[in-house]
């Protein structure tokens, strides 16, 4: 062929699933195939991922992820399927180097067709669990959540007769409860990514929850309001496209406020009447009026919804190493080559522009809700476990449908 009419052919040579991803608004883990040519493109593949195969502790992490993806596909995505022996091909399932899945991945061969739908699948996981590991790096968690946390406790206490209220002790609302959820599982968020369009781990804002639990709907007004006025939330840090109200029909719940609040300017009604009137007329939003916007959760699932970040600080951990650098100089009895590696350490860590503290926004997700939504939420269609199984079937759906497909074709 021409050596003209071959650059022109390799010029015009389009990878459309590609294209979809970085033009289109698809997701990498959407794509049915690689092109992935050989071992070296392989390897160059890694390298600009992030990961180098060559290097041994590169191999070491990507040999992990591998693991831990099988592993996920088994126990959360078709427990029942590999349990029957509906299991990746041997070459696949123990490999040690992710460049045979993505070689096998991209082999459109006929006859490689299950195996390269297995490739394909695991290296969605694959994908998902290092966006994972590469976001838990950029935070301190557990300093967030205890910061989050202490802004909210400065506002949570008990009042004379023993009851859990929330604002200050001239205004606050009578909570049933407030509950934490401190910690969201690995296998959790795997799961959340793994059905979400954008599948990156920078989307996942509920590695911290709080729920409050009023003990009426009229104090979920009230409690949003507390949230604001006494800055345990930021508003300008708040994710407006992420907010969502199933509860209270506000446009109902204000005209009724403005209504009270004309009547006891006039002398018409007490201060006690307000709260007792008001209360009695706060009427929950209607189901066409509602939802949360989350296809995982009940239609009937009720509460207001607020995705919030806290600027978070703590110490540079560079800065607590060269402390320790510092006293192991000044130890007694050092060999000269001790003191020489030390020496060379502070020179390495050493920066005129360290920073003492790290400043990170970290997202943290905030239901306010009453006794009565709550209990309604805990059974029927709207309860967890309803919701976790809608996630299970969309991921596995995402990750799994071709594998599904060939194998049950095979099988019949």
């Amino acid at each position: 062929m021409d050596t003209n009419v071959e650059e022109t052919l390799k010029l015009w040579d389009f990878n459309w699933g590609v294209m979809d991803v970085l033009i289109g608004g698809k997701s990498s883990i959407d794509l049915h195939e690689l092109k992935i040519r050989n071992w070296q493109d392989a390897t160059e593949f890694l390298r600009y991922y992030g990961y180098d195969p060559d290097v041994r502790s590169d191999a070491i992490k990507i040999h992990a992820v591998i693991c831990e993806s099988w592993h996920f596909i088994e126990q959360y995505l078709m427990p029942q399927e590999w349990a029957q022996g509906k299991r990746p091909p041997p070459h696949l399932h123990f490999a040690h180097d992710a460049r045979d899945i993505l070689i096998a991945a991209s082999d459109l061969r006929p006859e490689a067709a299950v195996a390269q739908a297995w490739a394909c699948a695991v290296l969605r996981v694959m994908h998902t669990i290092a966006h994972i590991d590469g976001v838990a790096k950029f935070a301190d968690v557990e300093a967030a959540r205890t910061q989050i946390m202490n802004r909210f406790l400065r506002y949570i206490f008990r009042d004379t007769e023993g009851r859990l209220c929330f604002g200050d002790r001239r205004n606050c609302v009578v909570l049933d409860r407030i509950e934490w959820k401190l910690r969201k599982s690995r296998e959790s968020i795997l799961l959340k990514l793994l059905h979400k369009k954008a599948n990156v781990a920078e989307t996942i804002y509920d590695l911290l929850g709080i729920r409050i639990i009023t003990k009426r709907l009229v104090d979920v007004m009230v409690v949003v309001k507390f949230l604001r006025d006494f800055h345990v939330v930021t508003f300008p840090n708040c994710n407006p496209s992420r907010a969502r109200n199933s509860l209270v029909d506000v446009d109902t719940f204000k005209h009724n406020v403005d209504m009270l609040r004309e009547m006891l300017e006039y002398g018409r009604i007490q201060p006690d009447d307000f709260t007792s009137i008001l209360h009695g007329l706060t009427r929950p939003v209607s189901l066409s009026q509602g939802g949360n916007g989350n296809p995982h959760s009940g239609r009937n699932y009720r509460a207001v919804q607020l995705t919030c970040r806290q600027l978070i600080r703590y110490p540079n951990p560079l800065g607590r190493w060269q402390d320790k650098l510092r006293k192991a100089q000044g130890q007694e009895g050092l060999s000269e080559t001790a003191k020489t590696v030390l020496r060379e350490l502070m020179l390495s860590t050493e920066s005129s522009d360290l920073e003492d503290d790290i400043e990170v926004f970290f997202p943290f997700e905030l239901q306010v809700l009453d006794e009565s939504s709550a209990q309604q939420n805990a059974i029927g269609e709207a309860n967890h476990d309803r919701y976790k199984q809608s996630q299970v079937k969309a991921a596995r759906r995402r990750i799994l449908y071709r594998v599904l497909n060939l194998v049950d074709g095979a099988a019949g």
